[in-house]
């Protein structure tokens, strides 16, 4: 129950600000208050902020789940993750809100050819957003050494070996070729650790951040390391290994495809680091047939609210609505209407982009424990 209604709560601004968005666009600015747009923009405040009261402290993974039964058939249908409708919802928003704003403060408030350049200044911002939401948050085509594996797995033959999940960790880490001696950049990464049946440990790694910022592979690491900690898992590598480490070493980028597979079918696409990796791909006894038919599904991510995140997204949405609020009460008109209608649309785009900024790789530290630095220069050497 409490989920559900988290989700609404996520679902009702993203619908008020496209009702908002469209009133603008739709209905000239007539003489007196709006107060339609500005109870869309009332309701969907208070759904946002009573999202984020009730999630700030909630568990990323959601309810646990039932403990699966052992996994005798493994999936040969490996699909993409899924679209995340309500961040493609709000890029779309983001993309066409400027417009409207604008064009409701400004549109016979000042000359026409000012609004005309004012909104020519918008197309290149509208046209980026476009494209990014529809290449990565549309189309989400898998990287081209995920879908070999992919391919593997579906015409019937993948290296799998079974482990056991001990649940995802943060590393902290000073990479090998920083020259700094003092204070030097810090790479965060998580990974999943992994215990095979020998006792050897390993780990792989997620899916590496796209330019939207929203870091899928952390949050659906967040709720699978937790939720299957303990728990056996399969760890798919593709049957054709050979050329993607020949290409990948070509590339900088020297590390494996994988597929962490519960028993339930959830299942994580990511990378695993060359070493250690080879004493799996060479036996021969873990190429493995795969069950036709069998699907597995990517684990869904549960969005909690994230200061650095979605404070920094709400601030500047914020200012955007203190911009437009004395135009929307028709307390001001001509060149100061459309002076707040450019403010409250350059607040619109700078909000995802602080978002993206406080999205970074690394951990929530009222979530996850800090790990200690490892400088990989003198454990190379030891």
């Amino acid at each position: 129950m409490r989920h559900t209604v988290t989700e609404v709560l996520r679902a009702v601004p993203l619908g008020c600000a496209a009702v908002a968005v469209v009133l603008c666009f739709v209905y000239e600015r007539p003489d007196g208050a709006r107060w339609d747009i500005l109870a869309a923009l009332l309701v969907g405040a208070i759904c946002i902020g009573a999202w984020a009261l009730l999630t700030r402290g909630e568990a990323p993974l959601g309810p646990p789940s039932p403990r699966p039964a052992p996994m005798h058939d493994l999936p040969s249908v490996l699909p993409r993750n899924p679209v995340d409708w309500y961040l493609t919802t709000g890029m779309l928003l983001v993309a066409f809100a400027p417009w409207a704003v604008f064009r409701h403060a400004a549109y016979l408030e000042i000359m026409l050819p000012v609004v005309v350049l004012g909104h020519l200044a918008l197309i290149p911002w509208s046209a980026i957003v476009l494209f990014m939401t529809v290449k990565h948050l549309l189309v989400r085509r898998l990287p081209e050494p995920q879908r070999l594996l992919a391919q593997d797995a579906l015409a019937g033959n993948v290296v799998a070996v079974r482990f056991t999940s001990t649940g995802a960790e943060w590393i902290r880490l000073v990479p090998e070729n920083s020259t700094k001696l003092i204070d030097p950049p810090l790479e965060h990464a998580q990974h999943l650790k992994l215990q095979d049946a020998k006792g050897d440990w390993y780990g792989t790694h997620g899916l590496l951040p796209t330019m939207l910022g929203p870091d899928n592979a952390r949050k659906q690491l967040a709720v699978f390391g937790p939720r299957f900690k303990g728990e056996h898992v399969w760890v798919y590598w593709p049957r054709r290994w050979e050329p993607v480490l020949a290409v990948a070493q070509r590339r900088g980028h020297p590390a494996y495809p994988v597929a962490v597979i519960a028993d339930n079918g959830e299942m994580v696409w990511g990378y695993a680091a060359l070493d250690y990796t080879d004493r799996y791909l060479t036996d021969p006894g873990n190429l493995r047939a795969t069950t036709p038919g069998v699907k597995a599904r990517p684990v869904r991510p549960r969005p909690y609210f994230r200061a650095s995140v979605h404070g920094r997204m709400l601030l500047w949405l914020g200012m955007a609505s203190a911009a437009l609020v004395p135009v929307l009460l028709d307390l001001v008109s001509g060149g100061v209407s459309a002076l707040l209608g450019a403010v409250a649309g350059i607040a619109v785009i700078a909000a995802p982009m602080a978002a993206m900024r406080g999205n970074s790789t690394r951990p929530d530290p009222t979530r996850y424990d800090i790990p200690p630095v490892v400088d990989f220069r003198t454990q190379q050497d030891s």
